[in-house]
């Protein structure tokens, strides 16, 4: 039998290996419940999996790349067919020093590279699901973005743009599926102590741990919340700088980039 959104009986994870994955992986970890998990890095999975084992979780893990959809799809449908999936959460994502774009401009292949983990990765994960959870007339699909797609950050352009992406789509989706009884949460997260965000040298204002976060966000996802958007103070500044003249916000966030500290040498090529 399907579980409750507040009580799921199977989740799926992607991302699990590290971050916000990891730590929602081990937020849902308890008896009774099967966690699939998916990420790219097969040692930090294995040691994922056996914490969640050791918190009373029944475990299934996969390594396997988001973009990696003919490797993927059979695999998310072989789960969803040997127990149904009532959540899936696509936390697989590239950010941090991977983000950041030389002075000059970006880089084809590392902006490639984003947009296919961030933004197509994403559509791997869920599409294969969606069909079937609207055919049991239940389902939750968490996508997690960022804050930062509510606004074109210099210093990330693509990371930008591949997170602004997601909002559309978990709009759309949300009102695609709502009909059918799947429910649709889109999680923009500030900044997050990953080894991710970790690599950043510039600051990272309002910092969550990443229990935390997944503690924030399997509250509002327990209590079915189209957005779960953490902390207020960034929202507060993206919403602002979202409605705020475009010339003056250009002035201020050309004036943040110059002022970073980050050189042309310091970034990803």
């Amino acid at each position: 039998m399907a579980g409750r959104r507040d009580n799921p009986t199977h989740v799926m994870i992607t991302g699990a290996s590290s971050g916000i994955g990891r730590a929602l992986a081990l937020r849902y970890a308890a008896p009774g419940r099967l966690l699939s998990l998916i990420g790219r890095d097969a040692d930090r999975l294995d040691a994922v999996a056996a914490a969640c084992r050791a918190l009373g979780a029944e475990i299934a893990a996969a390594q396997i790349d988001v973009t990696d959809h003919a490797t993927l799809e059979p695999w998310i449908e072989s789960r969803d067919a040997a127990h149904p999936v009532d959540m899936v959460i696509a936390a697989a994502g590239l950010g941090g020093n991977r983000a950041l774009a030389a002075r000059g401009g970006e880089n084809g292949a590392q902006a490639r590279d984003l947009m296919s983990v961030n933004t197509l990765g994403v559509l791997n994960t869920v599409t294969p699901l969606q069909p079937r959870m609207a055919r049991r007339g239940a389902g939750h699909v968490v996508i997690v973005g960022s804050i930062q797609g509510g606004i074109g950050l210099p210093q990330s352009p693509v990371y930008s743009a591949s997170k602004a992406a997601l909002k559309i789509y978990a709009d759309a989706t949300r009102r695609l599926l709502r009909p059918q009884g799947v429910t649709v949460t889109l999680v923009l997260p500030g900044f997050v102590d990953t080894p991710m965000s970790q690599s950043l040298t510039t600051p990272r204002p309002w910092l969550w741990t990443p229990e935390r976060a997944a503690d924030r966000i399997a509250r509002d996802v327990a209590r079915g919340a189209r957005i779960s958007a953490f902390p207020w103070p960034l929202r507060l500044a993206v919403a602002l700088g979202a409605i705020a003249p475009a010339p003056v916000v250009d002035r201020i966030l050309t004036y943040s980039l110059r002022h970073t500290g980050l050189a042309p040498d310091d970034l990803p090529r």
